[in-house]
């Protein structure tokens, strides 16, 4: 009875026949379709030639051409692609992914480093208000080309040069107070602006320094506020050329008003209306070729007064002065001292009395 069901022997030959008749066991468990040369394994109707519909378990599958996972293909030797859509990977439970290189048209991710192919950039581009965040140091070699706004919460700092801007449009803009002094790393080396030296014409508009007592500080050649033109608030001008202070409108008056009331020009010292040589030495009024000195109104002039022993030790030629014990102007020729009227002194009313006695005497 065990041999039942069994074809063996000289009945079996190198090639089981059917004869265009398909062969089916347990109807769809495995099914034989001999017209189209296909094999089904439950399904009786194959479309490929091994067509099964159930799962399968294998330690192996080996796929020479094509793969095709629903939508997903995988087609040798290493490429994988989709018939329609994107290919969506999901890890169970939150794993990793594992890579040693991924390779697009123009990215390369390799370990640790994103590099571009052929001279193609790198887009970091979030969607709508996102941002790109990035939650340590960076460290940049080449250039930082910026079209939007750079938000700094902590520290900018540039190593070798920071450049803001790359044309004379573009616009700077600080916010802030400053609150340490700005300190060049090289002493007498930079300028704020251009000199007349420079090929570019632009300079600052205005600079407001409300104090300068630190100017001529250095101690450098030409230290102070060194510039060859000075114009204030449109009304005067300080030539350093010509060493000459005007005043640009017509008929324009300068003033000179301290605060304390006191000007100093070397060793003259002017304050309200008074004129006083700070040194004990003569104040020269001087003129030049023909000039001469004159004095307008109509009321008199004060000259210096006092007594005999008031004169001086050594008088100059000329020197004139009011005598107070002799009631006269008097002048010092360069010997004595006479009357400043000349041809002798004023014959008041005693010097007459005396002249009288002295005829008298000689006359009888």
């Amino acid at each position: 009875m065990s041999q039942l069901g069994r074809i063996s022997g000289q009945v079996l030959t190198d090639n089981l026949l059917r004869a265009g008749i398909n062969l089916a066991f347990e109807t769809d468990l495995l099914y034989l379709d001999v017209t189209n040369n296909r094999i089904g394994i439950k399904d009786s109707t194959p479309i490929y030639d091994l067509d099964i519909n159930s799962n399968i378990l294998t330690n192996e599958l080996t796929v020479t051409t094509q793969a095709a996972l629903g939508n997903l293909r995988i087609n040798a030797p290493n490429t994988f692609s989709t018939s329609v859509g994107g290919i969506d990977v999901f890890i169970n439970g939150g794993g990793d992914i594992f890579h040693d290189r991924v390779i697009t048209n123009n990215l390369v991710v390799n370990d640790n480093q994103i590099s571009s192919i052929a001279n193609s950039n790198i887009v970091i581009d979030p969607n709508g208000s996102g941002t790109a965040e990035l939650r340590s140091n960076t460290d940049i070699t080449g250039d930082l080309a910026v079209t939007g706004n750079i938000n700094v919460s902590g520290n900018l700092t540039g190593l070798d040069t920071l450049t803001l801007g790359d044309q004379t449009i573009d616009t700077v803009t600080i916010n802030t107070d400053f609150t340490q002094s700005i300190i060049l790393g090289d002493d007498v080396t930079y300028a704020l602006g251009a000199d007349a030296g420079d090929s570019s014409p632009r300079r600052w508009a205005e600079l407001h320094v409300p104090q300068w007592q630190n100017i001529s500080t250095g101690a450098w050649p030409g230290s102070g506020l060194v510039t060859q033109t000075v114009t204030v608030s449109g009304q005067m001008t300080l030539d350093g050329t010509i060493n000459k202070i005007s005043a640009i409108q017509s008929n324009e008056d300068i003033f000179l008003n301290p605060y304390t009331g006191i000007t100093d020009i070397e060793n003259i010292r002017w304050q309200i209306n008074d004129i006083t040589n700070l040194n004990s030495t003569a104040l020269t009024i001087a003129g030049t070729g023909i000039g001469y000195y004159q004095f307008t109104g109509t009321n008199g002039m004060v000259i210096p007064a006092g007594d005999n022993s008031q004169r001086r030790a050594s008088p100059e030629v000329g020197e004139t002065r009011w005598n107070t014990d002799e009631g006269y102007l008097e002048c010092y020729d360069g010997t004595v001292w006479v009357v400043s009227t000349g041809g002798g002194i004023e014959v008041t009313v005693e010097i007459m009395e005396d002249l009288g006695h002295v005829y008298t005497l000689m006359l009888g």
